[in-house]
């Protein structure tokens, strides 16, 4: 979604407008219909997808329409490389030299 729009001059007003509406109308029929949604997510089953299904459903809209949003004003994620550094790897000893305990004597007189 975050393409470069600079180039062409061209902004994706048609999409930002479709997925607008889309979120809107989510929105609003989750607001308007809340008793009817409550009695189907609570039936339990199968119907304990539902919630899930409708969380993706809105973050994907939402979502959606927010990235073309930013586009739109032409907020655009920085385009960096991503530099990668490799940890110095620390020389350690095959075997450590544990000290031997000293022998005592434990005679009971």
């Amino acid at each position: 979604m975050a393409a470069d729009y600079s180039k062409s001059k061209k902004k994706p007003i048609v999409k930002l407008a479709i997925f607008g509406i889309c979120s809107a109308v989510a929105y609003g029929a989750l607001l308007t219909h809340q008793g009817l949604i409550t009695a189907y997510f609570t039936r339990g089953a199968l119907y304990a997808l539902l919630p899930i299904a409708t969380a993706f459903a809105f973050s994907f809209i939402h979502g959606s329409f927010t990235s073309y949003f930013w586009s739109v004003l032409g907020i655009e994620a920085k385009k960096g490389s991503v530099v990668v550094r490799k940890t110095p790897e620390v020389g350690r000893p095959d075997r450590r030299e544990r000290p031997q305990p000293r022998p005592r004597l434990r005679a009971k007189v």
